[in-house]
């Protein structure tokens, strides 16, 4: 039993896999989950995380749900009202099934860093970008 916890903690490690995560790990910093906030797992089609010039971004796709424009409302809502991101963009409304870009953005819980996320959907699934890198956050009323 001790072999099997050990080799799903790897597998989840070695794959990037945050499906069962409640919170993904981007440098010093933790971002809430999709599953975390929408309360259920949804089908991780792929993840990446690349690393240049200092900035870190790693990409979540997730497959279609019939509910993804109310799951990605709910997550950035969510991520705008309990972990403190400020609006920066948005390209839709939530009404339909595709095309919504919506842009987020946070300070690092390191000094003169920031985080970004970029919520994207589509009729193939929908998109989860975060990135982090140097930079000041300063909010303009």
């Amino acid at each position: 039993m001790v072999l099997a916890g050990a080799a799903a903690l790897i597998a989840v490690l070695a794959t990037g896999n945050t499906a069962k995560q409640d919170f993904i790990k981007i440098g010093a910093d933790d971002v809430p989950s999709v599953k975390l906030i929408i309360g259920e797992e949804r089908k991780i089609t792929s993840v990446s995380t690349t690393t240049e010039n200092g900035v870190t971004k790693k990409i979540i796709k997730y497959k279609v749900s019939e509910r993804q424009n109310r799951e990605m409302q709910k997550y950035a809502e969510t991520l705008i009202s309990d972990y403190g991101y400020y609006y920066v963009y948005s390209d839709n409304d939530f009404s339909g099934t595709s095309g919504i870009d919506l842009q987020l953005v946070k300070a690092s819980v390191e000094a003169d860093h920031i985080l970004y996320v970029r919520i994207d959907y589509d009729r193939e699934g929908y998109t989860v970008m975060i990135t982090r890198g140097r930079g000041t956050l300063t909010i303009i009323n």
